[in-house]
């Protein structure tokens, strides 16, 4: 599906890129290297070049699938807060496309967003709610909810405030690799279902940019570790994630994994 969309964070006309043998970051399962778009809107701008590790690319497909199923919600969500939020505080995320190399190795090819801050996951975990913008990430979670009339929240969420000191008008957040908790479970293996959604809330705090009438579930409580890494569980377990279960879940354990997606190499800690 392509979402005609202003929050949509794209590569533009950029149809082909140079991919370089330097690592960003990695995570459990996942590599990312440095890229330049050559031609197009583009042409000479970064890129980030998502591949999976040798011994996990047979679920490539599957999850290149959902991601963009992901993208293309949380886009369709983002559109709808940024016709009313503040000029200058709108919701851009990421979307990329499908490259293959000459070696025939699949890579997800999106702009290279630097200086990463990492404001929630999809298990629960806020950041230091003293920085505004994790508060404004937090509402935006708690809109999603409300907009999809309690079917699901876009979380893990990781990106920048690109700020623009020349015209303040043109700021904008820049968000990539979010991850969708829904009640039926069909955002893929990042998707923690209805434990997920009640994990967030049992930690989420309304603020300023909350509004009061947004629906929220009763009493949430929370079902898994509070880490800033991003958890993911087998398929075999989703009627563990039901409430009518009373299940709880420890890392490592459970079929839990965590993709930390950790940045800690030169030129990517807290940037991506």
């Amino acid at each position: 599906m392509t979402y005609p969309s202003s929050a949509a964070r794209t590569n533009l006309t950029s149809t082909d890129v140079c991919i370089s043998s330097y690592k960003l970051g990695e995570g459990a399962f996942r590599e990312c290297l440095e890229g330049t778009y050559v031609g197009g809107n583009r042409n000479g701008q970064e890129a980030a070049c998502k591949r999976f590790k040798p011994q996990f690319r047979a679920m490539e497909q599957e999850y290149f699938s959902h991601d963009f199923r992901i993208v293309d919600k949380a886009v369709e969500i983002a559109d709808d807060w940024n016709s009313f939020c503040d000029h200058g505080k709108e919701i851009l995320v990421n979307k990329g496309s499908i490259h293959q190399s000459n070696s025939g190795i699949s890579y997800l090819v999106e702009p290279l967003i630097r200086y990463y801050t990492k404001f929630t996951s999809n298990g629960g975990w806020i950041g230091d709610r003293d920085d505004w913008k994790v508060r404004y990430m937090e509402a935006y979670t708690h809109f999603s909810y409300h907009k999809s009339g309690g079917q699901l929240i876009v979380c893990d969420l990781q990106g920048r405030y690109k700020f623009n000191r020349f015209a303040r008008s043109k700021s904008r957040f820049e968000l990539t690799d979010p991850a969708i908790c829904s009640r039926r479970r069909s955002f893929g293996p990042t998707d923690l279902g209805e434990k997920g959604i009640e994990s967030f809330f049992a930690n989420h705090q309304c603020n300023e940019f909350c509004q009061h009438n947004w629906a929220k579930p009763r009493n949430p409580s929370q079902w898994f570790p509070r880490t800033k890494g991003t958890s993911m569980l087998s398929s075999l377990m989703t009627s563990r994630l039901q409430l009518t279960s009373r299940a709880t879940f420890r890392l490592g354990m459970d079929d839990i994994l965590e993709e930390d997606d950790d940045r800690s190499l030169s030129d990517y800690s807290d940037a991506y």
